[in-house]
């Protein structure tokens, strides 16, 4: 189990720099990582593939997994 703030540690990411909305989408994402509703990826880990999530979250990309960029 994972919660955003352990996330938002490991990304170095102060949590007061990230609006309502960016936050909102973070715990929904963990949420579905906790629970194992997370893609799947052949080269990651369900860890890394949190990461590249969490990142396109915060920065405002797409994360890319397997060489598709993922759009929800």
């Amino acid at each position: 189990m994972i919660t955003t703030e352990t996330l938002l540690i490991k990304l170095d990411v102060n949590p007061k720099e990230l609006s309502k909305a960016k936050i909102m989408l973070l715990n929904d994402l963990v949420e579905r990582y906790n629970h194992g509703y997370m893609r799947r990826s052949i080269y990651f880990s369900y860890e890394e593939v949190l990461i590249k999530e969490a990142k396109g979250i915060i920065y405002g990309y797409l994360p890319e997994i397997d060489g598709i960029i993922y759009e929800d």
